[in-house]
């Protein structure tokens, strides 16, 4: 069975064009054992961001298409680079390039795959493909996600399970000079209150 090239596909002339920005995105997925655990997960890094001409971006969401917590921050001296890391048995990736108000889309299910040698591999599965997507700088500002049509000229939606997640990464690819997460959040404070009669535990998520 050929593998599946999970990721957007992109020509010759916007790779150079996205180099010459300074916009950087890492798209790929690995494999990372854990030794205290003695297990294998998934490791991807939410990364890029734009200029106001160009732009690309990808981040990382559970496979249901919730927002993961970031492993680890990851503070870069210029922008448009990486911006955190996670692990997970499995992840939903959701990658996202824009030339003016044209969108690409690619959203992909990576999973843990059989053993091949001395580690699993990753089996990716593309869940949905938007082409030449259109988002106006308006629609944009209200948080939407860009409109994509079928070959013969019908809307195709983009599932309702990926819509937040889409939208998050929107603003990503659509951020000038990004440095900070738009899919990955900030790991979760536990704070004690020692009260008189009980104590309770708030969570608390920035």
């Amino acid at each position: 069975m050929p593998k599946v090239l999970a990721r957007l596909t992109l020509p010759k002339a916007v790779m150079r064009r996205l180099e010459s920005s300074a916009v950087y995105c890492r798209t790929w997925v690995t494999v990372e054992r854990q030794a205290r655990s003695n297990r294998w997960v998934l490791r991807g890094v939410e990364s890029g961001g734009s200029t106001k001409e160009i732009g690309r971006y990808i981040s990382f969401f559970s496979a249901e298409g919730r927002r993961l917590a970031w492993l680890q921050k990851l503070d870069r001296v210029g922008s448009n680079g990486v911006h955190a890391l996670v692990v997970a048995p499995e992840l939903m990736s959701v990658e996202m390039a824009r030339i003016g108000q044209t969108y690409q889309l690619l959203v992909a299910r990576h999973r843990l795959g059989s053993i091949s040698g001395k580690r699993p591999s990753v089996e990716s599965t593309i869940l949905f493909r938007g082409i030449d997507g259109q988002l106006s700088p308006e629609l944009l500002k209200q948080g939407l996600a860009p409109e994509f049509f079928t070959r013969g000229g019908e809307v195709k939606p983009i599932p309702e399970e990926f819509g937040d997640a889409v939208k998050a990464v929107t603003g990503g690819v659509s951020c000038v000079n990004c440095r900070h997460c738009h899919g990955l959040i900030d790991k979760a404070v536990v704070v004690v209150v020692d009260e008189p009669v009980s104590s309770e535990v708030v969570s608390i998520a920035s």
